[in-house]
């Protein structure tokens, strides 16, 4: 299977789940069909872990992965506030409006500073700049408009995918002799305590950490990368809902087992732009039913 093919899987399963909460959450269907469409879904995040390792390893530049990560993280978290607030589905005051930060706003903006100006004097000064801004910003911001939360802290999934991708980025710089210890020390600290502030509120939190670091520490060794997939599951899934859900998670071993090493068409933004289109559709059914 080529890494196009693994997306589509991913992709599919990903796209069910989802349909799959909101159907539920709105009583469209019964338990048993909404824990289905969940158990399906299980499915879809295991893969798209194995395909960041990889694309990090053959990218031609990380720092453009990176951005282009923290850009859709940016771009994704209102459809995905819109249907994963449980609050969104209850009956609410169609007046509602509220504005708040969710942490010290003071030493969260100074961190915040920090951030940038460690990032443009280290790494790059450009548009990444800002995309860099907006992803600590939207970070913090809770926003209750017309009755609906449209950001309430619970982060989309980009915001796990960047930080580990930046993790994997400090962990090899590292190992790397030739470049400076002290930027990478620099950012590393930057990173760790953005990490604590904000992959608690993401999606997989640091389970989802854990399991993209594991898959990078076997990156060159395919059954080492299979086992870790399946003991992740285990303690993701097993005894913490319907059995049902760990079996069809250990469905996504058989993609990563069967990857061919070939990248198949390249549909990058497609690929991106599918995760916040479906869920702003989903969001968007939502308000008006």
């Amino acid at each position: 299977m080529s890494v196009f093919v693994l997306k589509i899987i991913a992709l599919a399963a990903m796209v069910i789940d989802h349909t799959g909460y909101f159907l539920g959450s709105r009583s469209f269907v019964g338990n048993d069909v909404y824990i289905f469409l969940r158990a399906i879904g299980r499915i879809a995040f295991p893969i798209y872990a194995f395909l960041l390792v990889n694309g990090f390893q053959k990218t031609s530049n990380r720092q453009r992965y990176l951005s282009r990560l923290i850009l859709f993280a940016v771009l994704s978290q209102i459809p995905f506030t819109l249907v994963f607030s449980s609050e969104n589905y209850y009956s609410i005051l169609p007046s509602a409006f509220s504005l708040s930060f969710g942490f010290e706003p003071l030493p969260y903006l100074i961190f915040l500073v920090l951030a940038l100006a460690g990032y443009i004097l280290l790494v790059k000064a450009d548009i990444s700049a800002l995309y860099l801004a907006l992803f600590l910003l939207v970070g913090g911001v809770r926003l209750q408009l017309f009755g609906y939360w449209f950001m309430n802290g619970s982060l989309n999934i980009f915001y796990t995918l960047s930080f580990s991708l930046a993790a994997m980025a400090v962990l090899e710089d590292l190992g790397d002799r030739d470049k400076s210890l002290t930027k990478t020390l620099v950012l590393g600290v930057l990173l760790a305590v953005a990490a604590v502030l904000l992959v608690p509120n993401s999606d997989y939190g640091y389970m989802g950490l854990v399991l993209m670091l594991g898959l990078y520490a076997f990156r060159r060794w395919r059954p080492a990368q299979l086992a870790f997939i399946g003991l992740w599951c285990f303690f993701e899934y097993w005894g913490s809902g319907p059995q049902l859900i760990f079996w069809l998670s250990l469905i996504s071993l058989l993609p990563v087992l069967l990857y061919n090493g070939k990248k198949g068409p390249a549909m990058k933004l497609a690929f991106y732009a599918i995760y916040p289109l479906h869920l702003l559709a989903l969001g968007v059914i939502n308000l008006f039913i």
